[in-house]
């Protein structure tokens, strides 16, 4: 550790630092002059009780980024086609400011991956895939199927955060100006898709707007012929996003995700358009979730 650095850059083997890529952390434990551990960290977005955060006041936060190519690599081009990502710690207290510390090094448990040595594995080329180091009564081992594709980890503070940001769509999301109601939903759509499929981002991006205002319909309620008031929803995507697939599908289920958010005695009315095509699709008023009084 070094006076006046905040944040660290955390390394399985500095000796190989493409040969590992980082999982997770299990656990951060700060060295003095000696051997023995001086302080237990624990992770400042862990899911525990309030009051035990309020017992403790050494934190550590985790931050992930996309791994930046040496000058090596810019010139001659990256040894495969995955790069993956770096992690940065930082040591904090409670209130997250920075720790105040007098230790000399760090340690830690890490859970590693081997980056993107398993796409130069020589699998089917030779004699047999894997070796025994002891030896034993085996003429071969095969990989059936594999490896797949290495993919970075995610920290868990940002997964959380996202996670509670979900919580927040409602009707009145939908309901702002400009661009924010399609941001909004296109924050959730992340959730839910692998963040380096870049057809998935690809398609959340084309979530281009999204518009609405107050309407009266029949509710679809046996009965007497019942009138409420609702909210018809226009969503606004570009074809050229979801080639080969369509949106259709997309805009069928946040038509019922739309309802989902719907107030008490009210419905939505989704509404499918594209850049190129205008309204493609109207569907009928859809009830929410809440129960009709």
């Amino acid at each position: 550790l070094q006076p006046g650095i905040c944040e660290h850059h955390v390394l399985a083997d500095r000796t190989r630092p493409m040969d590992f890529e980082i999982h997770g952390v299990e656990q951060v434990e700060g060295f003095g002059d000696g051997n023995t551990p001086m302080q237990r960290f624990e992770p400042f977005y862990g899911a525990q009780p309030r009051s035990w955060h309020e017992r403790r006041s050494a934190f550590y936060a985790l931050r992930r980024q996309p791994r930046r190519l040496s000058t090596g690599q810019r010139r001659t081009g990256p040894r495969s086609s995955y790069v993956g990502s770096e992690v940065f710690l930082s040591l904090v207290d409670g209130d997250q400011a920075p720790y105040p510390h007098q230790l000399r090094q760090l340690g830690m448990q890490l859970w590693c991956s081997n980056r993107d040595l398993p796409l130069h594995m020589p699998v089917g080329k030779s004699s047999t895939d894997f070796v025994l180091d002891d030896g034993g009564p085996v003429a071969a081992i095969r990989c059936v199927a594999g490896p797949t594709r290495p993919r970075s980890g995610v920290t868990a503070g940002d997964t959380r955060w996202r996670l509670i940001s979900h919580l927040q769509l409602n009707y009145l999301s939908l309901l702002e100006a400009g661009d924010d109601g399609a941001t909004a939903v296109r924050e959730m759509l992340t959730l839910y898709h692998d963040p380096h499929d870049a057809a998935a981002r690809r398609q959340v991006e084309g979530v281009r707007r999204i518009a609405s205002r107050p309407i009266v319909r029949r509710i679809p309620v046996p009965g007497p012929a019942t009138y409420g008031r609702g909210l018809e929803i226009t969503l606004t995507c570009d074809d050229a996003a979801f080639e080969g697939q369509g949106v259709y599908l997309l805009a069928s289920v946040l038509r019922h995700v739309f309802a989902r958010q719907a107030s008490l005695n009210s419905f939505t009315e989704t509404v499918l358009c594209t850049l190129e095509r205008n309204e493609v699709v109207r569907w009928p008023a859809h009830l929410g979730n809440r129960p009709i009084l």
